[in-house]
């Protein structure tokens, strides 16, 4: 067993016991890795085995951190339901807690609904485009889902990296796995509900996987969620309303993810498009695009869900078509 006093923080190698520095990274026990105030403490060992490192994130509905498993010798990942205006860290401890009886009660409906469909998305081994979930249990007065350890960048970042746009080509060669497993999660009767370009991770510049699961739904149960946390410009109008989602409901989270590669911004918030439709189409700003794909891109876009696709494979044949020149 290794001694969890010196193992690196920010690579999980060993550090030097005499001199305090990693022998893989070459940085110092000393140095601070990325935390938020709400986080748990960096070196916090969580569930007797799981050592915590640098948080990955703070998210609607938790906190992603980069862990390392010390029984199997791995890096992981572990999402914490935490959702963001509902909880707060009893100080001095790892435990979760809620003000009152009303916030309570939604945070404990969230919470079964989040151990229910990490039950689900575990049981499916075969999609590639989805983080491996390892395991997940109850403790502190929370959830923890153990993933497996994304190494690369979120689509976020990386279009930052390439100054604030994308060429439409290179849009759609990133958009086309996330769409392939949206496809097989509404299969299985889970709709995503929180696709955007912090959720989709560039692995090792080659893998694209579809991450951030905690507000998905089975809507095949016809379950209604108090929905409370909301995506500015990515959320469709059915979701401040808690009306009916469905497939439709990723699909326009998809359109204002490929908006949002091409244009840089995300489209105008769908509260808003709702009483007054400004959404400028990519070509008016210039941007190239060939009409009929504009007009896939649009109608996936639209407001009305009934006016969007329904399905997302005819929404990917209608994108990808060989009826399109160029492509």
């Amino acid at each position: 067993m290794r001694d969890r006093r010196l193992i690196c923080l920010h690579c999980f190698g060993a550090i030097d016991p005499f001199t305090g520095f990693c022998n893989a990274c070459g940085k110092h026990m000393g140095d601070n890795v990325q935390t938020t105030p709400d986080s748990m403490r960096p070196r916090t060992i969580l569930g007797g085995r799981y050592l915590i490192g640098s948080t990955l994130g703070r998210g609607g509905f938790g906190i992603t951190y980069k862990a390392y498993d010390t029984v199997l010798r791995r890096r992981v990942a572990i999402k914490e339901f935490f959702p963001r205006g509902y909880t707060r860290r009893i100080p001095g401890t790892l435990a979760v807690g809620v003000s009152d009886q009303k916030t309570a009660k939604i945070f404990n409906y969230w919470l079964q609904a989040f151990i229910q469909e990490a039950k689900v998305l575990s049981s499916i081994k075969s999609m590639e485009g989805i983080v491996s979930i390892y395991d997940f249990f109850l403790a502190n007065n929370t959830a923890y889902i153990i993933m497996e350890f994304l190494d690369g960048v979120s689509l976020h970042r990386f279009i930052l990296g390439r100054g604030d746009r994308l060429q439409l080509n290179e849009t759609l060669n990133i958009m086309r796995p996330v769409l392939d497993t949206l496809l097989l999660l509404h299969q299985h009767g889970i709709i995503h509900k929180d696709v955007s370009p912090e959720n989709i991770q560039i692995v090792n510049n080659k893998t694209v996987k579809l991450i951030d699961l905690g507000a998905a739904s089975l809507y095949k149960q016809n379950v209604s969620k108090p929905f409370f946390v909301l995506k500015k410009g990515y959320s469709p109008i059915e979701l401040y309303h808690n009306g009916s989602q469905g497939p439709w409901t990723d699909i326009y989270e998809v359109g204002a993810t490929i908006y949002t590669c091409l244009v840089g911004t995300p489209p105008p918030e769908a509260s808003a498009r709702a009483q007054k439709d400004t959404l400028v189409p990519p070509s008016a700003l210039n941007i190239k695009i060939q009409p009929v794909r504009e007009n896939v891109l649009l109608k996936a876009l639209a407001v009305n869900p009934q006016d969007r696709y329904s399905d997302v494979d005819l929404f990917r044949k209608m994108l990808y078509g060989d009826f399109l020149p160029g492509t």
